[in-house]
């Protein structure tokens, strides 16, 4: 199945995911795709991201070419000739180019706008003003998540998060004036208003939980956001831009800067970055309270999550095997604003047989399950693990454990699996 997805891929074809370089939607080849999307390599951007969305759900057929962020990469010279400022997402139109997500928003919504394209700009009248409006609450909503996040404790006298629940309370009013999920009462599909909300609020509910314990989702104050949420994660082209709590932890402070911490974060800090126990088998897709799956996702079951974060692995087995070794390697020569980030670095060649050795058991386990492979893993590792009793080993396998990324390189509970597999291993050095 997911190798028919691939092949479907391939040919512009398929199901929405983030590798899908060409994307048809009906038009019969690639010489009649007029866009061409450059979004960022590790899909962190949120401005990318409402670019991408937008692309699927008005089925605009495009090619994707994806570029280093800055924060963890270099980007290629040829990029640099096109856009010389290097800023995503980019696009090129009919050969012309564009930077700034709304603005490319806006102009893909003017230039495909045929019979049955789905109109993301209400035309003007009051459904265009209360756009504008609610354009300028999600800045205001922006701008007090960033007072709270970036800055220590939660303000003076709780001021920064006062502000920031007041004005997500403001945005919760304004979903319920209208008669459906959505912002705006003249689509039944997302618009631009909802698209340039639903990646910051994304990050946000990640952001709010980990750094000052406040918990959005699940919470009961905010029930039209939650609908507003659900409706999303109802269409499969979200679903495949859709990051995890994790990877989000990771990838805002690179761009926005260091996020402060409080004490009543601490519980659910660790069940987010795996601390607490969350990345260990046996798990249970649907158990955490603090970022349930999708109902799409969760309906697919465990074994598809262990079937596809096996395929990822096994489908790029010998560069994944490299990667890891990097845990034991020599750093790069350049470094990056991620801490995680060394795209220069170079892999202990002494260590490379051994973890090929480790990812061909953790792939066993996610097919086969981690019981029944356990004592083959285990006999292997004897054999491989080396003088220092297995810490390079686990090292290495650490390194590739920490960077994966969603959705860069799986989904959430493909993720989720791949993690607690992996530490399944490690706890075997």
């Amino acid at each position: 199945m997911l190798g028919e997805e691939r092949a479907l891929q391939a040919k512009g074809l398929g199901p929405p995911h983030t590798d899908a370089r060409l994307r048809l939607f009906g038009a019969k080849s690639e010489s009649e795709v007029r866009v061409t999307l450059f979004r960022d390599t590790a899909a962190w951007c949120p401005y990318c991201q409402k670019v991408w969305l937008l692309l699927e759900e008005k089925r605009i057929p495009y090619r994707l070419d994806k570029i280093n962020m800055r924060s963890y990469g270099d980007k290629p010279r040829w990029f640099l000739d096109k856009v010389p400022n290097g800023l995503l997402p980019a696009i090129e139109i009919d050969g012309n180019f564009m930077t700034d997500s709304l603005p490319i928003m806006q102009a893909l919504d003017q230039t495909f706008s045929g019979e049955g394209t789905p109109r993301m700009v209400p035309p003007p009248g009051p459904e265009r003003d209360r756009a504008s409006k609610l354009l300028g609450l999600e800045r205001e909503l922006f701008g007090a998540w960033c007072s709270l996040t970036f800055q220590p404790g939660k303000g003076l006298m709780d001021r920064n998060e006062r502000a920031f629940m007041a004005t997500l309370r403001r945005v919760d009013e304004a979903l319920g004036e209208s008669t459906g999920p959505w912002f705006l009462d003249s689509a039944d599909h997302p618009t631009l208003v909802d698209l340039q909300y639903v990646s910051h609020v994304e990050r946000m509910l990640a952001s709010a939980l980990y750094w000052k314990g406040i918990q959005i989702r699940g919470s009961g104050r905010f029930s039209n956001l939650e609908a507003w949420l659900a409706a999303f994660e109802e269409r499969p082209a979200y679903l495949a831009t859709k990051s995890d709590y994790y990877t989000h932890v990771m990838d805002i402070p690179p761009q926005y800067g260091p996020g402060f911490s409080v004490d009543e974060a601490r519980e659910a800090a660790a069940a987010i970055d795996g601390r607490g126990g969350s990345w260990s088998l046996p798990l249970d897709l649907q158990g955490s309270a603090f970022e349930p799956l999708a109902p799409l996702q969760a309906a697919l079951g465990d074994a598809a999550a262990r079937h596809e974060a096996a395929f990822e692995l096994v489908a790029n087995h010998a560069a994944v095997v490299r990667f890891a070794a990097r845990g034991t390697g020599a750093p790069g020569r350049k470094r990056f604003q991620a801490p995680l980030a060394d795209p220069y670095a170079t892999p202990n060649e002494q260590a490379v047989a051994a973890v090929d050795v480790c990812l061909r058991h953790v792939a066993a386990a996610l097919i086969s399950g981690a019981e029944e492979t356990a004592a083959a893993a285990e006999a292997d590792l004897a054999a491989v693990k080396g003088a220092d009793g297995g810490r390079a080993l686990s090292a290495c396998l650490i390194y590739l454990r920490d960077r994966i990324g969603v959705p860069r390189d799986m989904s959430q509970p493909a993720a989720m699996n791949l993690r607690a597999h992996l530490n399944a291993l490690i706890a075997l050095c």
